[in-house]
């Protein structure tokens, strides 16, 4: 049998915490603290290349790594120099600088689908309304929501300052699975646990400076906003989805929005919030607010699938708390609507609001086509408020598509009292025409004045011509004026080859008219131009 001798190796050892400690150890010279459980090696001599005489630390299983790592420095201070000199870096624990972001996962939300309520609730009572920190700086820090699924069985409510980010649309999932409002604003006289009354808010108190951003809210409810901002001043919302489960050609509840803005006065109001690219499908309504909110912007927003797209001052009582004006000179500007039952915009009080430069595609129609159309796409009724360069699909169709021309009545893009100008410009092919043939038609269901600027340019002979034809109809009396006032420049041939006539016309067999239709005649032989034209409204 092989003999195998074993050495045994003794490094000093002692106690660190009795007698002078630690001693110098020779360079390369172990020593075990036995009664601290902890391991040093000497560093050596200068002279043998040691940067400083003394001993350096092993770590062990026994070393409590966050006190080791209670000293960071950014960049470890060899890079970038942090401190008054380069040799002075700035030095923070690692429980600061793992607190500078605020995971809601440490409040116990870890968004596996569960109901995740009271930890989101308490992470926000914690953060924002701690009597510790509340109304500081140090209260308004960053709430962080991973992806994943959190559950939601009751109200949210988010206090003044409060930031929540999450990871993205469709990432961060907010799943509201009672019939509750899934957030709601309260102003800063809330605690942990009781939320403050609206009727105690001021404008030092009211909700304010909130941010919520990345995530989509998921609402089971029809009755109910997703979201109440209550007395919301000079806030962002961005990159949010909120869905719902409402079908076109149901019942609509005016009550069931995405977002709902409310006001207790019109000095303590929902005011000068923006909101970003926010998603809306399957609700009653997009946006509604009957009180005085003001200055709010929507902006590169999507409405799809809707009852209505934004109801502003249907529900007002004029001169009631809160509602002395209803919603006004709020802006909703380069958004799309898109498969609206109803109107993609209704306004019965306030005043001064804009929709400008907006998409709005099959609205208005329950579900069909433009030849289904049962209400116009903007209504109104209050006086004083603009649509500027909205574009309208059913202008297009319902204007001079042979599909819709002669048999189906032209509803109105726009109801009420209104200056407008509808965005975009059409063209249509100009042909010989021996008798005159309906060449473009415009709404003929409300009193008011339409001017339509145009242009056209033969490509077989030398004709142009530009103008501004006018109309001006009175659909009490049945009487229309139409004047084409025009300009001709090139061969005198052909000057007075294409004319214009307007008229009224009933499509849909109902009293009164429906329809203007302008119809064309043109003797140019074989032609082959273009029109080009522009509508403006004059309500």
């Amino acid at each position: 049998m092989a003999v195998v001798q074993i050495s045994r190796i003794q490094i000093r050892r002692g106690q660190k915490n009795q007698g002078s400690g630690v001693p110098q150890l020779a360079g390369g010279e172990f020593g075990w603290a036995v009664d601290s459980r902890e391991l040093y090696i000497g560093n050596g001599s200068v002279a043998e290349g040691a940067p400083a005489v003394g001993n350096s630390k092993i770590i062990t299983e026994h070393d409590d790594l966050f006190t080791l790592a209670n000293s960071y420095t950014y960049l470890g201070g060899t890079i970038v120099q942090t401190g008054a000199s380069s040799t002075s870096p700035i030095k923070r624990t690692l429980q600061q600088r793992l607190d500078e972001v605020v995971n809601i996962r440490s409040f116990g939300a870890p968004g596996d689908g569960t109901d995740q309520t009271v930890a989101i609730q308490r992470a926000l009572d914690q953060l924002y309304i701690n009597s510790s920190t509340k109304g500081t700086e140090a209260s308004r820090v960053k709430l962080y929501i991973p992806a994943g699924v959190y559950n939601i069985s009751n109200t949210i409510y988010v206090p003044p300052y409060a930031t929540i980010i999450g990871e993205g649309m469709d990432k961060t999932k907010m799943n509201v699975v009672s019939n509750v409002i899934g957030f709601q604003t309260v102003n800063g006289s809330s605690t942990p646990g009781t939320y403050a009354d609206d009727s105690s808010s001021t404008t030092l108190n009211q909700a304010t400076n909130v941010f919520i951003e990345g995530m989509t809210i998921a609402t089971s409810s029809t009755s109910l906003p997703a979201m109440v901002l209550q007395s919301c001043k000079n806030s962002h919302f961005k990159e949010i989805k909120i869905t719902g489960p409402w079908t076109t050609g149901t019942a609509i509840n005016n009550a069931n929005a995405a977002i709902k803005l409310g006001s207790l006065s019109t000095l303590v109001g929902t005011q000068k919030n923006k909101f970003d690219h926010i998603m809306v499908n399957g609700l009653s309504v997009g946006i509604t607010s009957d009180d005085d909110a003001y200055n709010n912007h929507f902006h590169c927003c999507y409405f799809n699938n809707l009852g209505y797209g934004v109801r502003f001052g249907t529900g007002s009582s004029i001169g009631s708390q809160g509602q002395s004006t209803g919603p006004s000179k709020n802006k909703i500007s380069q958004c799309e609507f898109s498969d609206i039952d109803r109107e993609g915009m209704i306004i019965t009080n306030g005043t001064n609001n804009f929709s400008s430069h907006n998409n709005y595609h099959g609205v208005g129609n329950v579900g069909g086509n433009e030849g289904n159309a049962q209400y116009s796409v903007l209504d109104f009724t209050a006086a004083g408020n603009s649509s500027v360069e909205d574009t309208f699909s059913r202008t297009a169709d319902l204007s001079n598509s042979q599909q819709f021309i002669t048999s189906f009545p032209y509803v109105s893009e726009i109801k009420g009292s209104v200056n407008a100008s509808l965005g975009g410009h059409m063209s249509l092919e100009v042909a010989e025409q021996t008798s005159p043939v309906y060449f473009f038609r415009l709404p003929g269901d409300y009193t008011r004045t339409y001017e339509v600027e145009y242009y056209y340019n033969s490509n077989l002979v030398n004709a142009q011509r530009s103008g501004k034809m006018t109309f001006q109809l009175d659909v009490a009396t049945n009487t229309l004026n139409f004047i084409d006032d025009h300009d001709y420049q090139g061969d005198t041939n052909y000057e007075t080859a294409i004319t214009f006539t307007a008229s009224t016309v009933n499509t849909n067999g109902q009293t009164g008219v429906d329809t203007i239709v302008v119809s064309m005649l043109n003797s140019t032989v074989n032609d082959n131009g273009k029109f080009n034209y522009k509508i403006k409204v004059l309500g």
